[in-house]
């Protein structure tokens, strides 16, 4: 961020062309790996820079970010002054936190605002600055996002094969437990504010029976067209929310959380994992 501050304040007054090529000179070339790996935009930029199309697209984008840019400001500063000490609390949580996998803060040309990477090229945890300017705007609980985040990555680091499994159900339990994590380490907020989506469990809660029998009709698929509209931010299944499918797993994870210690749920694996899940969703499709 510090390499993409310095070229966006440098080159502000000048034509959209030569900061198109600024941004190819300064930012692409100081983090070539960062932006080689089509992490960035859904697509590689390293060694394109004299493309046409993707001189285009780099140019709608530096033209789309001006209104974020002040949001991007603020949550720059408050990465500087607080990321250390969320790291910090989220140690006091889960006292063997020990990731290994680096921590990226980037532009991500509104492609992500926040995740792990898997592939062992790109493993890590990333943040991309504009797109989390552009959810959250001036929303200052970022902390919330934060902590969700980070417990992908200690998730990844004690029980990988959750991580990186993407059958239906364990997906909803990975988003889910997160949602539920962030949620009981920042009390004062809703599950709505937690998922930056209002009235998310207003809208979810009505359509519990039909979510929960969902991913129980296909617990093991690991198509994503059977699950990850549930998910998705911008689209939905017809006639339910977007991201209902966090609302669910957020519920899932307060069942299995009414006797466990946070600790304890994210130490939960294999067969007894699987069971205590299905089990949780068809209470909830019991109880609705």
């Amino acid at each position: 961020m510090p390499t993409f501050w310095k070229f966006w304040d440098s080159t502000i007054q000048q034509a959209d062309d030569v900061r198109v090529h600024a941004f190819f000179d300064t930012v692409v070339a100081a983090y070539p790996d960062l932006f080689h790996h089509g992490l960035i935009a859904s697509g590689a930029l390293t060694d394109l820079g004299s493309v046409p199309e993707v001189q285009e697209r780099v140019s709608k984008y530096l033209h789309d970010v001006k209104p974020y840019i002040s949001a991007m400001r603020r949550i720059t500063t408050t990465i500087h002054e607080n990321f250390s000490r969320y790291v910090n609390d989220f140690s006091s949580t889960f006292a063997d936190y020990a990731p290994t996998t680096p921590v990226y803060f980037t532009v991500s040309l509104f492609g992500f605002a926040g995740g792990m990477s898997f592939d062992d090229e790109t493993i890590g945890l990333y943040f991309g600055i504009d797109e989390l300017a552009r959810i959250y705007g001036s929303n200052d609980n970022l902390k919330s996002t934060f902590e969700h985040e980070l417990f992908h990555q200690y998730h990844y680091q004690i029980a990988p094969e959750i991580s990186v499994n993407y059958a239906a159900w364990a997906y909803m339990w990975e988003e889910g437990l997160a949602t539920y994590v962030s949620r009981q380490m920042n009390p004062g907020c809703t599950i709505d504010q937690v998922l930056v989506t209002p009235r998310l469990s207003e809208l979810a809660k009505p359509h519990l029976r039909e979510l929960a029998q969902r991913l129980l009709d296909k617990p093991d698929s690991t198509d994503p067209t059977t699950y990850l509209d549930l998910f998705s931010l911008d689209k939905a299944p017809p006639g339910l929310p977007v991201m209902s499918g966090y609302y669910l797993g957020f519920r899932v994870a307060e069942l299995l959380g009414a006797n466990r210690s946070l600790t304890e749920l994210a130490h939960l694996r294999g067969p007894e994992l699987k069971h205590a899940v299905l089990n949780s969703l068809t209470e909830l499709q019991n109880r609705s």
